[in-house]
């Protein structure tokens, strides 16, 4: 019996064992080498949302900061397409007379939904930038610096979610937990569930466990807002 007891407790420090710090040093990580693989041509997963993101976002800086510097419209795509294929039908279309903001806007909704959306933001501020009189440049590099302060806050808010995630998941270990160490201290459950009031005990552990699990995961989906 003290072996038994002795392994469920290893087991509850298992489950209880924080994944915040271990969370956090690989989201840096991640962070910081996402970053520099999107200056050098955005060569990330498809599968990862978040990278795709950091790319589109690092092509519209690349993008501002060469339009600051006299470029013209076609020969920055031309030139982000260079360091990214994907970018390539937007510099065709660009070449063929279209006008920058309608073709980012059209050959961009072929790419990932995430760098997709950061394109079509930035169709949209050129767009308005040419028919206002505006620096496209600096209005384009304003919406980038956005679009990574929104990123990162996004991501610090995951980090900092990390830790109550997995309070969560030790509590809703705990009830099983404590089953097994009744069980081993000679509770019978059948026994229990036989009588009225173990009846009426069980139905009301369940409905106050999935009473918290809701309320648990309502107070989290309010502090993700």
């Amino acid at each position: 019996m003290i072996t038994a007891i002795a392994v469920l407790v290893a087991v509850s420090i298992i489950f209880s064992a924080p994944l915040d710090p271990a969370s956090r040093l690989q989201d840096l990580l991640r962070t910081r080498t996402f970053r520099d693989d999107s200056r050098r041509g955005g060569r990330q997963t498809k599968d990862e949302p978040e990278h795709d993101k950091l790319w589109a976002i690092a092509a519209v800086e690349n993008c501002a900061h060469l339009l600051k510097v006299g470029m013209t419209p076609q020969a920055v795509m031309a030139t982000l397409s260079r360091q990214n294929a994907q970018l390539a039908p937007i510099s065709r279309a660009i070449s063929l007379g279209e006008e920058p903001g309608r073709a980012i806007a059209t050959r961009g909704a072929a790419l990932s939904p995430a760098a997709a959306e950061v394109f079509a933001g930035m169709s949209s501020v050129w767009t308005v930038s040419e028919r206002s009189g505006a620096p496209a440049a600096d209005m384009i590099l304003r919406y980038a610096k956005a679009q990574r302060s929104a990123l990162d806050a996004d991501r610090e808010r995951r980090i900092a979610m990390a830790g109550p995630r997995a309070t969560v998941r030790v509590l809703s270990w705990l009830p099983l937990i404590g089953v097994g160490l009744g069980l081993l201290i000679g509770v019978q459950p059948g026994e229990l569930i036989s009588g009225l009031p173990g009846r009426l005990s069980i139905g009301g552990g369940l409905a106050l466990y999935l009473v918290g699990r809701w309320w648990m995961r309502r107070m989290m989906a309010r502090a993700e807002r």
